[in-house]
């Protein structure tokens, strides 16, 4: 296996692992689990999550992978923009709940191309993502507490889902449940 191969794998892991992490942080929120959700604190959980997706686009980019790339940017891009928006704790919800539809359509085609490629539990948590953001960006629309508690169980069961998959990467497990390899 060459080296852009090892470094487009890693990064697939890395993404699968901290977006399953972002997801199930994201689904607790909205779902309202917990005693006590502090906005400044779920900021700096999501740009640190930010941060390391940030790492996998540029492993994607130096292995050579642009639709890997460009995937995991929108992801990073939802996560700067809510941690950014917590941490300071001032937003246009308008504009957020405007690049949740974008990102939710977006997740879509790239759930269509994962299935078309075999890769079937990729294209399954994908399926999931989409759904989870679109719903997202409905709850942020119609201000839905149900809404929003429906997005964050979407949510949990997408991280669940990204979790999988990152173990089935370390594993090198092969498709449908596996990544076609770079």
């Amino acid at each position: 296996m060459s080296t852009a191969s090892i470094m487009a794998l890693a990064a697939t892991d890395l993404v699968y692992v901290v977006g399953g992490a972002m997801l199930m942080t994201v689904g607790g929120v909205n779902m309202n689990l917990g005693k006590k959700n502090e906005p400044r604190d779920l900021g700096i959980v999501f740009i640190s999550g930010g941060i390391m997706l940030l790492i996998g686009v540029l492993f994607d980019v130096m292995a050579g992978n642009p639709l890997s790339a460009a995937a995991t940017a929108v992801f990073d891009a939802i996560l700067w923009m809510i941690g950014i928006a917590a941490t300071i704790g001032k937003s246009n919800l308008f504009a957020m709940n405007h690049v949740l539809l974008y990102s939710g359509i977006y997740f879509l085609f790239v759930t269509v191309l994962a299935g078309l490629t075999g890769q079937i539990l990729l294209a399954l948590a994908l399926l999931f993502l989409a759904f989870q953001v679109l719903t997202g960006a409905l709850a942020g629309y119609r201000a839905s507490a149900r809404l929003h508690w429906i997005s964050g169980l979407l949510a949990i069961i997408d991280g669940v889902l990204f979790l999988i998959l990152g173990a089935v990467v370390s594993l090198g497990v092969p498709p449908p449940l596996g990544i076609i390899p770079p």
